[in-house]
């Protein structure tokens, strides 16, 4: 779980230019995404933590986040840029959404050597010593959280 807001070297290099706009926009930084599959699409997921995100602050940030990224001419290409919040199936991308979300359910996709990725779903306990802990029935699973490839909540 090096970086689950952005995985991509390309998410990574957005990251850097954009986590200071959202950052003083008040909000914070959940996701960023980029779709290439017909047109270039670039989704953000913002939040805001002492008030709930309203389809203004989405508005806002898209045309600030949009002029930062012409102005810096950040896409060769046209991009449609999506700006949201997390919604109810909210990713998990950094070490606090997990403590935060306690006794919620959960899937956590993960990185297990030669047999690629493994799907768990349960309900979070929370960190403990860098490694996830995540209740499925009657076991607590142990999901180091470096090997974390992708979590999100149920609804």
């Amino acid at each position: 779980m090096e970086n689950l807001i952005a995985r991509s070297n390309e998410e990574r290099s957005l990251y850097k230019n954009i986590l200071p706009i959202v950052e003083c926009g008040g909000f914070e930084l959940v996701r960023i995404r980029i779709f290439n599959e017909s047109n270039l699409t670039l989704q953000i997921m913002i939040d805001n933590k002492l008030r709930s995100l309203t389809i203004d602050d989405c508005a806002k940030m898209s045309r600030n986040i949009s002029y930062e990224l012409d102005k810096k001419n950040s896409f060769q290409e046209e991009y449609h840029l999506e700006v949201s919040s997390p919604g109810l199936n909210r990713p998990l991308t950094r070490l606090k959404d997990f403590d935060e979300w306690k006794g919620h359910k959960a899937i956590i996709k993960q990185k297990i050597e030669d047999l690629g990725i493994s799907k768990l779903e349960g309900t979070l306990i929370g960190v403990v010593n860098s490694e996830l802990h995540v209740l499925q029935i009657d076991k607590i699973h142990h999901i180091k959280v470096s090997n974390i490839e992708e979590a999100e909540l149920l609804a």
